[in-house]
C-alpha cells in the first residue's frame, strides 16, 4: 500500500529533485566543499551536519531528474531489483512506464524479515555462547583491587546504554515512506522477465548479505538491456576503493564483461556520491585464434571524450583536419 503522500504525486511531481534543488540554494558549498582537507575539522562537521541525509531514506539513495525519468522510459518496459520505498517506480509509473519492482524487504513484512535475521544468528549465538561465559569466569576471579575498574566498567556500560538509546531515538523519527507497491522477491524472479530492461538503482548495500545481490542479478537476467543507477569504477569520493559503495567490484566486472555501455549522464548527487545513469546492452562475441573478441555495432560505440571543465579546451587542439574530415563526409551525405 502507498503511503498518503505518495497518493499526491502526479505525473510531473518530484519532491525528492525538489528538495535537493533547495538545499543546493541554500547551501551552496555544503557539496562541492565539505571535505575539502583545507578546512578545519569545526568547519566540515558544522557543514556535514546541515547535510539531511535522512531524506535518502524516505526517497531513495539517488536522486532522479527528468532526464533519467525519460531515459529508462525509453526502455521500457521495466523490471527492478532492490526497488527499495519504490520512488524511483512510482515517478516511472506516472510517466506511463510499465515497472514490475521487487525487494528483498518489502512494506509489512519488517517482522517477518527479523525473525529471519534472528535464525541467521542463532548458530552464531550458540557459538560465542561459550567464550562469553568464560570471560565472565574469569571476571569473578579479580582480585578486590580490580572493584574500582569494575564500577568503571558499569558507568561505562550505563553511558553506552543512553547513547544506544539516543540513536534508537534517532532512527525512530526517521520517516519511512513507501511510494507504491514493490514484490517481495530475488534474483531468480528475473528469469520470468527476459522481455524487460533491467532496472538496478543501488543494489548492493551489504547490510544483511556479503554477497552482492547486483552480481546475482546479473547471473539471472536473460534480457538484453540493463539500467544501472549509481556509482562506478573510477566514479566515487569514498576512499580507498576505486568501485564506489553501490555495487560490488565482481558485479562491474562481470557488467562489462557480458555489455557494453551505450549511455551515461549524471544525476543530482549529495556530498558523498557520483551518481550517473548508464545503459548497458549485451554483447555478442566471437572467436578467433583462439581469442574472445566482443564485437559492437558502430552505433552503439560510447563516445570516449571526456573532460573536466579546466580540461575541457583541450579537446579542441589539434583538431583541425578532424572537422574538415567531418565537413567533408556531411556534404558527400549532403550531396547523396
Amino acid at each position: 500500500m502507498a503511503d498518503s503522500e505518495a497518493l499526491e504525486l502526479t505525473a510531473t511531481s518530484n519532491p525528492y529533485l525538489s528538495f535537493y534543488r533547495e538545499f543546493v540554494k541554500d547551501h551552496p558549498r555544503e557539496l562541492t566543499t565539505v571535505f575539502d582537507p583545507r578546512l578545519s575539522d569545526e568547519v566540515r562537521s558544522e557543514m556535514y551536519s546541515a547535510l539531511d541525509v535522512e531524506v535518502a531514506m524516505k526517497y531513495s539513495w539517488a536522486i532522479p531528474d527528468e532526464r533519467a525519468l525519460q531515459i529508462i522510459k525509453h526502455y521500457g518496459p521495466i523490471v527492478e531489483m532492490g526497488a527499495g520505498s519504490g520512488y524511483w517506480a512510482r515517478l516511472l509509473q506516472l510517466r506511463g512506464v510499465d515497472i514490475v519492482a521487487y525487494d528483498l524487504h518489502v512494506a509489512g513484512n519488517e517482522e517477518e524479515d527479523e525473525n529471519e535475521s534472528e535464525e541467521k544468528n542463532v548458530g552464531k549465538t550458540t557459538t560465542t555462547s561459550g567464550e562469553e561465559s568464560l570471560g565472565e569466569t574469569e571476571g569473578t576471579q579479580g582480585s578486590g583491587g580490580e572493584e574500582a575498574d569494575e564500577e568503571l566498567d558499569e558507568e561505562d556500560q550505563e553511558e553506552n546504554h543512553e547513547e544506544s538509546e539516543d540513536e534508537n531515538e534517532e532512527e525512530v523519527e526517521i520517516e519511512q515512506v513507501y511510494w507504491t507497491e514493490v514484490i517481495k522477491g530475488t534474483p531468480k524472479d528475473l528469469r520470468k522477465h527476459a522481455d524487460r530492461a533491467l532496472f538496478l538503482c543501488y543494489p548492493d548495500d551489504f547490510e544483511d548479505s556479503h554477497e552482492s545481490m547486483a552480481m546475482a542479478s546479473l547471473c539471472n537476467y536473460a534480457g538484453d538491456t540493463v539500467i544501472h543507477v549509481g556509482e562506478l569504477f573510477g566514479q566515487t569520493l569514498c576512499l580507498p576503493g576505486a568501485w564506489g559503495r553501490t555495487s560490488s567490484e565482481e558485479f562491474q566486472t562481470h557488467l562489462a564483461t557480458v555489455y557494453h555501455k551505450v549511455l551515461q549522464v549524471p544525476l543530482p548527487s549529495w556530498h558523498s556520491s557520483m551518481d550517473t545513469l548508464t545503459v548497458w546492452k549485451r554483447t555478442k562475441s566471437s572467436i578467433m585464434d583462439g581469442a574472445l573478441y566482443a564485437y559492437i555495432p558502430e552505433e552503439e560505440h560510447l563516445d570516449l571524450a571526456a573532460a573536466s571543465s579546466s580540461t575541457r579546451h583541450l579537446l579542441l587542439l589539434g583538431n583541425t583536419h578532424a572537422e574538415e574530415d567531418c565537413g567533408h563526409d556531411n556534404k558527400e551525405e549532403t550531396q547523396r
